[in-house]
């Protein structure tokens, strides 16, 4: 297409006459009227009751409603050979999801987000259909309030590429529920009980990179859902919300939960650790904030290095090597028991018998240096070597959230509310036991957290009890709960106003779905596109400035 032809893409900008409209004004009738949702969620969670719950208020605010389900995909794939799985294909039970996961995987294989690619053919292939004859190109064309809901992703590249694709029309809900509750679907849908366990697990992570990363998919999330709801309409009464929101309803205010969240979120941005930046924060029982967190390198005098420390900034990153300080010694660690097993190879086969010797003279082929290297390197990457955080120069972002309080005697944490973007390590889990800190809302799981495993007598995580010590009850132990609500990533776009909130009279502004935009807009066409027709517009403005002058 020629750079003439594709400013025809926006019509009726710049005609010549500088008494006509504006590109601003043409610009904005191309905003997209579509939304894309995805969904990603633990396997039992749910994610049916959601879709329909989501479905009818959508359809009740006159969207256009089609659903796109990736196991269609994985299910034409094993029918056509295209892939294959073990055992016939099964309908019902754990087979079934297993054949899923395994037909995903192998997908995978070949790339990454393959089966992202496949919901954007189905949503192009729905519009395409939609449009029929009704335009001649399908660019001219303008799209009718349509939601498109996909069903659902596993892998964070899955969901990279919508993103990319689809901008600030893409949603992705993350879907949460206990695993009792779970269990209990699965039950529900036939599925074997001695299978259950395993299915879950599979379905949380799987070390093979092609494999489902349903744990980093999740942390993706622009809401965050727990479907435990004990009836449909308290859960749809969240849903609607969500969707409200979307749509720049009036009245809407954070939760205490979002709220706290994002203040988290926003303390864990000044971090500076090369690993990744974690925030936390403290809410007391009257939802005041009393303290903020965020994992850095302790300064001498109290508090944490930050940009304010100047020349004295000693963080990893503006030291001399600018390396991190965990990863150096635990690779030294690494090369520690490179050096103990070549020594008790070594040994051992200095003290093997002649016969002995003999009988692993077939081996004298094999590349020992190497295979040391394998066998540590594997070691490393599959034990919890690799996610050691004893040799970090930085402070936890939970414990400096509490170390601030008593840095600065402005609070206690008895009964308080602690937020934190990552899901504790087992060394700031029992710190925030004996603080007392009541509830505890995270994000991100940790999988290599021992919290549950050395605390179990002292904490409950998203409502599991596993049984403690005696004399501990549920309601003493300290609650761990994922977050749920507006994302931080979200929190802005969904609560900063986007117009009038009152009239003339200063009556509240309430608006009707069905009757609105979306909040966040995203365009139809290329920028470059726009960029070269105000381009042309002002010049022919200026043009008829110079021809006739400006009055006064």
């Amino acid at each position: 297409m020629s750079a003439e032809a594709k400013l025809n893409i926006v019509p009726d900008i710049g005609s010549g006459d500088v008494s006509g409209r504006r590109p601003s004004e043409a610009i904005a009738e191309r905003k997209s009227k579509e939304l894309v949702i995805a969904f990603a969620g633990p396997i039992g969670s749910g994610i049916q009751a959601v879709k329909e719950r989501i479905t009818e208020i959508l359809s009740a605010s006159s969207y256009q409603v089609h659903h796109i389900k990736i196991s269609d995909y994985l299910k034409e794939c094993i029918s056509k050979k295209l892939i294959s799985v073990t055992g016939e294909p099964a309908d019902t039970g754990a087979e079934r999801y297993i054949q899923m996961q395994d037909a995903g995987n192998a997908l995978r294989v070949r790339q990454a987000d393959i089966l992202a690619e496949y919901a954007i053919l189905r949503v192009a292939e729905i519009r395409t259909e939609k449009i029929g004859t009704e335009a001649d190109d399908v660019t001219d064309f303008l799209p009718e309030r349509t939601a498109y809901l996909i069903d659902q992703l596993k892998h964070p590249e899955e969901i990279a590429l919508l993103r990319a694709v689809y901008g600030n029309l893409f949603y992705l809900f993350g879907v949460l529920s206990v695993t009792p509750r779970r269990e209990s679907r699965l039950r529900s849908e036939g599925v074997e009980p001695n299978k259950i366990s395993e299915l879950i697990e599979r379905d949380r992570k799987q070390p093979e990179k092609n494999g489902q990363q349903l744990d980093k998919a999740l942390q993706l999330a622009d809401f965050f859902i727990r479907n435990d709801h004990s009836n449909a309409e308290a859960l749809g009464s969240q849903i609607k919300r969500f969707v409200d929101l979307m749509h720049g309803a009036n009245g809407l205010s954070p939760t205490k939960e979002e709220y706290g969240m994002y203040v988290a979120y926003a303390a864990g941005l000044r971090s500076a650790c090369l690993s990744r930046q974690v925030g936390a924060s403290i809410m007391n029982v009257d939802g005041t904030i009393i303290s903020t967190g965020r994992n850095d390198v302790p300064r001498p005098g109290g508090g944490l290095y930050g940009p304010e420390s100047g020349m004295d900034d000693a963080r990893c990153v503006k030291l001399e090597a600018g390396v991190c300080h965990n990863d150096v010694y635990k690779r030294n660690l690494l090369k520690d028991i490179k050096a103990v097993l070549s020594e008790q190879l070594g040994q051992h086969f200095s003290e093997l018998s002649e016969k002995e010797k003999r009988c692993v003279q077939t081996l004298s082929g094999i590349n020992v240096e190497e295979l040391l290297n394998k066998i540590a390197e594997k070691a490393y990457e599959e034990t919890r070597l690799s996610g050691l955080i004893e040799f970090s120069r930085s402070i936890h972002a939970e414990m400096d959230a509490i170390v601030s309080l008593a840095l600065k005697g402005t609070g206690s944490t008895k009964d308080g509310t602690l937020f934190t973007y990552t899901f504790p390590c087992h060394n700031c889990a029992r710190h925030i036991v004996a603080a007392g800190i009541k509830t505890v809302y995270y994000l991100e799981p940790y999988e290599k957290s021992l919290a549950l495993d050395l605390h179990s007598d002292a904490i409950a995580i998203d409502g599991i009890d596993a049984g403690g010590e005696a004399g501990a009850t549920g309601d003493r132990k300290v609650r761990f709960l994922h977050f749920e609500g507006v994302a931080p990533r979200q929190y802005l776009n969904m609560f900063t106003p986007s117009g009038e909130r009152k009239d003339k009279a200063g009556k509240a502004i309430m608006i009707k779905i069905r009757e609105v935009e979306k909040k966040v807009p995203e365009y139809l066409d290329d920028y470059r596109q726009y960029e070269l027709k105000v381009v042309e517009h002002l010049k022919k403005v200026i043009e008829g400035l110079e021809g006739g002058g400006l009055s006064s």
